[in-house]
């Protein structure tokens, strides 16, 4: 069987936006490892904003903590040959690649609305967060 090769005409916002709903059905699949990894992939190509969003705020809020342990841990291969994920650690990351897109490109989609929704109502936020 043979194709045409592909491409994709995109941009930096496109494609965070489309790595972060990717890494919602990831979440949702049980693919935790894949969520962190592509959640800290599209949060990572979105450009900073003067307005605040949720790792700007754990970082204020304890700046010796390593957020990114994990994340780390996925990407490179230093550390322990194994891990136990916690949801919480994925739920985390997708929310901070979520805020950072919604700060940077004010804008969001009814998928991070609902994962945020979701996110709250099965206790791992405390409220909906609110653009400042």
């Amino acid at each position: 069987m043979t194709r045409q090769p592909l491409e994709l005409e995109t941009s930096k916002k496109r494609s965070a936006l489309r790595q972060i709903e990717a890494t919602i059905k990831h979440f949702h699949d049980g693919e935790l490892d894949s969520a962190i990894t592509l959640a800290a992939a599209g949060e990572g190509q979105i450009p900073e904003s003067t307005k605040g969003y949720l790792f700007r705020f754990l970082k204020r809020l304890a700046p010796t903590d390593d957020f990114n342990l994990v994340v780390n841990w996925l990407k490179h291969p230093g550390g322990p040959e194994n891990a136990t994920i916690p949801e919480f650690e994925a739920v985390l990351v997708i929310s901070r690649a979520i805020h950072k897109f919604v700060a940077a490109y004010e804008a969001t989609t009814q998928a991070f609305i609902d994962f945020e929704k979701w996110a709250v109502e099965n206790g791992h936020m405390p409220r909906f967060l609110k653009q400042k």
